[in-house]
């Protein structure tokens, strides 16, 4: 089995596509001869792969092996529009065609067909894959599309390391048993954004609009983890990068972090590291 890590992938075609207005049942029937990826941009519709139907809108990824069949509804009043990428996976350097997809079958070449090696993190990839919550992972898509017609020296360089680190990131985004619920993510954000040692408990809760067993349950869900011991997470992960980065006091940092009292923190701290901070920023290991 070719190993994931030594994807070498490559873009044929990328660009930014308006889907038109009103009836467009040319987008029925695609079939590609590369790995496609399209992210929304705009607009809403549905897709066909498969045997199955996804209703799709802003920050939906989708994705499409070669040789699948698959098809587009874009709503006639509220258009797709979607940053779409058409590589090699397999391949450093894309095959020479501007050819990506056909849409009759009668007309596949074979000839235009990327090189394809069996990969059980690359097959299990689903052909939907909701982004509205991972802003970082939707902008590097769009960044990459942007990239790939820039002019500049590097950018087909610059191109292959971005698509790589997508490519990986969608594997372990869609690999994660956890399931992150669409309430439950901004307040994980915020958490891990601004740990400090005071809670705001019924702010989180306010924020997810939902009862409290409720969201005990999502969280743990999405995270493994309770509210507290992702809190708790959060906070010792900001005060271990403290102790390694900042020569402040152990004092300082403990009140920096919200603590009022520095021995509250170094017991929290020994009690989830299994050494006090000073014994934690003075070891070498």
């Amino acid at each position: 089995m070719q190993l994931v890590s030594e994807l070498q992938p490559s873009i044929r075609v990328a660009h930014l596509y308006d889907f038109p207005k009103g009836n467009n049942e040319f987008e029925s029937t695609r079939i590609g001869y590369c790995y496609a990826f399209h992210l929304i941009k705009s607009g809403k519709g549905k897709i066909a792969v498969q045997g199955r139907t996804f209703h799709v809108r802003k920050g939906d990824l989708l994705y499409f092996p070669p040789r699948v069949c698959h098809s587009f509804y874009s709503d006639p009043e509220q258009p797709l529009s979607s940053y779409n990428i058409y590589c090699e996976l397999w391949s450093p350097v894309p095959i020479a065609t501007q050819q990506h997809l056909v849409w009759d079958a009668a007309d596949f070449n074979s000839s235009f067909l990327t090189e394809m090696k069996e990969d059980a993190a690359i097959e299990r990839l689903p052909n939907y894959v909701p982004l509205q919550h991972h802003e970082t992972t939707v902008s590097l898509f769009e960044h990459i599309v942007n990239q790939f017609q820039s002019p500049h020296l590097l950018s087909d360089e610059i191109v292959r390391c971005l698509l790589k680190a997508f490519v990986l990131e969608i594997i372990q985004l869609s690999a994660t048993p956890l399931l992150t619920d669409y309430r439950i993510k901004p307040i994980m954000d915020l958490i891990d954004q601004e740990a400090n040692a005071e809670r705001h408990y019924e702010a989180w809760l306010e924020l997810s609009g939902l009862k409290k067993t409720q969201f005990h349950a999502l969280f743990k869900n999405a995270t493994g983890l309770s509210p507290k011991a992702y809190w708790t997470r959060a906070i010792m992960k900001q005060a271990a990068a403290a102790l390694r980065e900042s020569n402040r006091s152990i004092t300082e940092l403990a009140y920096g972090l919200g603590y009022s009292s520095i021995h509250h923190f170094t017991k929290q701290f020994t009690g989830y590291y299994g050494v006090a901070p000073s014994v934690f920023r003075n070891r070498k290991e």
